[in-house]
């Protein structure tokens, strides 16, 4: 419920911003946003184990080691 008014809130300070100051949070919302999906990809890229899968996966698609979906699809 907190989250809804958080929300309700948020649109009523924006309401009453100017355009300048209004382009200014949109810029923050976005470096928030933006700065979220970094720290994941920050996270994956810092696990050995998956930076080893991922150098796999390259290899396999350069090398043509690839299945089709309707193959992976049929196997039991």
């Amino acid at each position: 419920m907190q989250n809804v008014n958080l929300k309700q809130q948020a649109v009523l300070l924006i309401e009453q911003l100017p355009t300048q100051k209004l382009k200014a949070v949109i810029d923050y919302m976005t470096y928030l946003c933006d700065k979220e999906a970094w720290e994941a990809t920050y996270e994956l890229a810092s696990d050995p184990e998956t930076v080893k899968s991922l150098e796999r996966a390259e290899v396999d698609v350069k090398t043509g080691r690839l299945k089709s979906w309707a193959d992976v699809k049929r196997d039991p």
